[in-house]
């Protein structure tokens, strides 16, 4: 398991669709931030899906309003599992 931060508004996009192994904890930065931990792999591939100069948050809440996670509706794009 890796640990990553991300935003309160980044974790709400994906919390439904969090893989089962991974765990959240709130509040672990001043700001409300998330450390979540992750399976290595899904780490990996959320590395190789942000765009320069993004953070995780930035790429989750990319992908989320393009429809593109899975578990998103509405999206003509394949789905992408993190």
């Amino acid at each position: 398991m890796i640990g990553i931060t991300i935003t309160g508004r980044a974790y709400a996009a994906i919390a439904a669709i969090v893989p089962a192994a991974s765990v959240a904890e709130q509040d672990v930065a001043p700001d409300g931030e998330y450390r979540l931990w992750l399976p290595r792999d899904v780490v990996i591939r959320l590395k190789a899906l942000r765009e320069p100069g993004e953070s995780f948050s930035d790429a989750i809440l990319r992908l989320h309003e393009s429809g593109a996670l899975r578990g998103d509706k509405g999206s003509s794009r394949a789905p992408v599992a993190i």
